[in-house]
């Protein structure tokens, strides 16, 4: 019992200063970003978001191909014949034959598009290696200077459980294929198209990152060690990821993409692949890129409700500004007619809507943390270490300058009518981050939908890109705040609030 007013006001004047000690001493420290780049930041090249084609898709998009299971027919008219197993795949067509008009679909493109051309090593019939070497003058000749690369196979690894190559296959065996295979398109290219001769290969393109398993028989590192490079042939290390099978259980939203440590766990796969390939000396040089030739959410197409959904967008902005940050150089999401995890879908058809996709706007967002303002700029992406399971931030340095902040929040709220809508209101969750003293504030971009399985009503910055708007060209949206600004306090510090199931690029003036 208090004996006065005095002493009731300094007890209770005690008590708020402890409560405030207590609020203080919980709130998350800023997080401090540096005016240079780290020097273990990540160099990726130019265009690092680009896309890898399902073959049979080709004539409906557009970019790098995969030849692996097509058969070239110099006398056939029609560009593209396929006939789809449904045993095997109800999603492409899996018996392949091309013409000498397929090849014109590489005058379609915007000028400047750069191609990697496939060509099939899974028929293993000397009529269809012959084929193989023969298309190797019509696609030079229609690409031209746009070529980047060449690609011979593609995903040999499970070539055994696919059938396409006896039991007894091995790496070396693999490795000679590779090896005569390339010398004879070298040298078809070579006489048809000159200045091309030494076009290099991206290689080995494998689905696994080894060891080898009952599924991919061959392991990547074993195929170097058995001499894959020999040649001197070798400009890009490719390889392949997904995070996961479509059809497996126990794959979720939250759990398999919206996971930044499961994010960290696929990239370091690769990264030890790589590391293992590097380890091995054998000639090669220390500088040839590591790039993703092929990935995307979700192996086989992808499955409705995730693959397609906004939460897949902030996936693919997590993991590919993840994978730039960790020196992997460069990454081609994979695209097909009608599939699940496509940015876009190209035609209508009886399955899919012509139109833009959810991962789309995560593309978008890629883009513009990673864009650089001339060729010769130097960006660099760094991973900072505060990121956490549903929380993720990154910054990019153009020319030693600090130039953007990338906060993702990964973080799942549904709702969309069914059993799993969130129950309660849309939480926002705020950062703190103590900026440079040369900063003095910047512009605020923001990747939104309703929730993480929002299929529409997704924009970049309050725009959409929906095709049904303008044909997929960016409209602004009334209903959604742009022209954002960030406020920094005396002592440098900026707040910024992010809602759940989002993401965040601040454009800094540093």
């Amino acid at each position: 019992m208090f004996l006065n007013t005095r002493s009731l006001f300094v007890w209770c004047l005690a008590a708020l200063l402890e409560a405030e000690a207590a609020s203080v001493s919980s709130k998350p420290k800023s997080i401090v970003l540096s005016e240079s780049a780290p020097s273990n930041a990540g160099i990726p090249l130019d265009s690092f978001v680009s896309y890898s084609f399902e073959l049979s898709s080709w004539p409906d998009f557009a970019g790098k191909i995969n030849l692996d299971i097509a058969i070239f027919d110099a006398s056939q008219k029609t560009g593209l014949l396929g006939i789809v197993r449904p045993n095997i795949s109800s999603d492409y067509p899996t018996i392949i034959t091309i013409g000498p008009s397929f090849f014109e679909s590489y005058k379609t493109m915007p000028k400047g598009t750069k191609y990697s051309h496939g060509f099939n090593l899974g028929a293993n019939s000397s009529a269809a290696r012959t084929a193989t070497f023969a298309s190797a003058a019509y696609a030079c000749k229609a690409i031209g200077s746009d070529l980047a690369y060449w690609e011979y196979g593609n995903e040999p690894d499970p070539f055994v459980s696919s059938g396409y190559r006896p039991h007894n296959y091995t790496e070396a065996a693999y490795v000679e294929e590779w090896l005569n295979g390339t010398t004879a398109i070298s040298s078809a290219v070579k006489a048809a198209c000159p200045s091309l001769a030494n076009t290099k290969f991206m290689a080995p393109s494998f689905a696994g990152v080894g060891p080898a398993n009952d599924f991919f028989t061959l392991d990547p590192v074993l195929a170097w060690k058995n001499g894959l490079d020999q040649n001197d042939n070798i400009g890009l290390i490719s390889s392949h990821n997904y995070m996961g099978v479509s059809t497996s259980p126990g794959i979720t939203l939250q759990g398999t993409l919206m996971n930044h440590t499961n994010v960290v766990a696929k990239a370091g796969d690769q990264l030890r692949e790589w590391a293992a390939i590097k380890a091995l000396g054998n000639g090669l040089d220390p500088d040839v890129p590591f790039i993703l030739g092929e990935h995307n959410s979700l192996a086989r197409q992808g499955r409705p409700g995730l693959s397609n959904s906004f939460g897949a967008a902030l996936w693919g902005v997590d993991w590919n500004v993840y994978l730039a940050s960790q020196n992997i150089s460069r990454s081609h999401m994979h695209q097909g007619t009608n599939y699940r995890y496509q940015s876009w879908q190209p035609i209508q058809t009886n399955l899919t809507t012509i139109g833009t996709k959810p991962p789309y706007y995560g593309n978008l967002a890629v883009a513009a943390m990673m864009a650089k303002p001339h060729p010769s700029s130097l960006l660099k992406i760094t991973h900072l270490p505060a990121s956490s399971a549903n929380n993720s931030f990154y910054t990019a340095h153009i020319d030693k300058t600090l130039t953007r902040l990338l906060i993702v929040d990964l973080h799942t709220y549904n709702t969309t009518a069914n059993n799993y809508t969130t129950s309660f209101p849309r939480p926002v969750e705020s950062h703190t981050f103590q900026l440079p003293a040369c900063c003095r504030g910047g512009a605020v971009h923001r990747l939104v939908a309703n929730g993480s399985d929002a299929v529409t009503g997704i924009t970049w910055d309050g725009n959409s890109y929906n095709y049904e708007l303008a044909e997929g060209k960016p409209v602004r949206q009334g209903n959604v705040t742009c022209g954002e600004r960030v406020k920094i306090d005396r002592k440098g510090v900026v707040r910024l609030d992010v809602e759940w199931s989002s993401a965040v690029v601040v454009t800094l003036d540093c």
